[in-house]
C-alpha cells in the first residue's frame, strides 16, 4: 500500500491529476436488526490511484475497523472484536478492472475484509462539479461469506446482508 502512495505522490507532482481529498471523504456501513438499523462511518479512508488525464484508471482503499464511528461506543467496540480488528485491522479494496460508461462506471476488485480476499463487482456514479470529482456507489457484503460471526443483541442475530456505500472526492489541480 505504501508504494501505491509514493507513486501517486509522484504523479501528482509531475502529471496535473486530481489529488485525494480525504476530509469529504467517507466509507459507511449499514446493518439491520430486528430492533433496529444502524451506520458506522469512517472519515479516515487512505487512498492510492491512478489517472490517465481526468479519468480514473485504478484504486486502492484502505480503512481501519476501528476508525468506524456509529455514534454508540460499546457499539463500535463489539464490531472491533467481531471483525477480530486486533489481527485483522483493515478493510482494503483493490481495483482491478474500471469500466466507463458515460456518468457511471463498473469497477471490479478485490476486496479484502476480515482475512477473506473476494472478487466484486458494482456500479459507481462519478460526477464533476465545483473542481472536483466526487465518486459514489454501494455494495452488499454477506458477513458469513467473509467468516465475520454476526453481533448479536438479546440472543438475535444481526442479519447478515450489511450495505457499504462510500463517497470518494479528488480535487482538480
Amino acid at each position: 500500500m505504501l508504494h501505491y502512495i509514493i507513486l501517486n505522490l509522484l504523479m501528482s507532482i509531475f502529471f496535473q491529476v486530481p489529488t485525494y481529498d480525504v476530509s469529504s471523504s467517507s466509507i459507511t456501513y449499514t446493518m439491520k436488526h430486528k430492533l433496529h438499523t444502524w451506520d458506522g462511518t469512517s472519515k479516515q479512508v487512505n487512498v492510492a490511484s491512478k489517472w490517465n488525464g481526468d479519468k480514473l484508471e485504478q484504486i486502492s482503499v484502505l480503512a481501519k475497523v476501528s476508525s468506524f464511528n456509529s455514534g454508540l461506543s460499546s457499539r463500535d467496540s463489539h464490531m472491533i472484536e467481531v471483525l477480530d480488528a486486533l489481527t485483522i485491522p483493515n478493510i482494503t479494496f483493490s481495483s482491478t478492472s474500471i469500466k466507463y460508461n458515460g456518468a457511471e462506471i463498473l469497477a471490479t476488485g478485490k476486496l479484502q475484509f476480515h482475512g477473506v480476499t473476494k472478487e466484486i463487482q458494482f456500479v459507481v456514479k462519478a460526477k464533476n462539479e465545483n473542481n472536483q470529482w466526487l465518486y459514489e456507489g454501494e455494495f452488499p457484503v454477506l458477513l458469513e461469506s467473509y467468516k465475520v460471526k454476526r453481533p448479536s443483541l438479546l440472543f438475535v442475530k444481526a442479519d447478515d446482508l450489511m450495505k457499504i456505500r462510500f463517497v470518494l472526492v479528488f480535487k482538480d489541480k
